[in-house]
């Protein structure tokens, strides 16, 4: 009857394939997290190099166009950003780590999700498993005497 019921844990349960996969899972979302870190990382970066290039471009066109009004200067300052190919380059990066940064999220929070369901499949298991523990504790004293 225990290796029956052991036999029957293990084959058709899958306990120990469910513990390993879950384990195994908290191991990805470990690298995933790491890799968000760094991309969220890269992010801010770029974000600070498109605010400094922006700095640098209002200097430069502040110093072309002296006497523009303030109102106008703004308002020309929106096609200026536009064409910078500076700004523009490092906003297609600033889109990338975005892009990068929402797939990781995903990632992570799909593998958040695994790991609650294996966690939740391994304590179903676990009244089984202490049913199990149970009959070979029994079968074991039964066989001793």
């Amino acid at each position: 009857m225990t290796a029956k019921a052991l036999q029957y844990a293990e084959e058709q349960l899958g306990v120990h394939k469910v513990y390993e996969g879950t384990i195994n899972l908290l191991a990805d979302l470990d690298k995933v997290l790491a890799d968000l870190d760094t991309a969220q990382d890269r992010r801010r970066e770029l974000n600070e190099h498109y605010s400094d290039r922006e700095v640098e471009l209002i200097d430069e066109m502040r110093s072309i166009h002296v006497s523009m009004s303030d109102t106008r200067f703004n308002s020309e300052m929106k096609l200026w950003k536009r064409k910078d190919t500076k700004l523009m380059r490092i906003q297609l990066d600033i889109n990338k780590v975005l892009s990068e940064v929402q797939g990781l999220e995903y990632d992570a929070d799909l593998t958040k999700l695994r790991i609650r369901v294996g966690a939740a499949r391994l304590e179903e298991l676990g009244g089984y498993l202490n049913y199990l523990a149970a009959i070979k504790a029994t079968t074991s004293t039964t066989t001793a005497t």
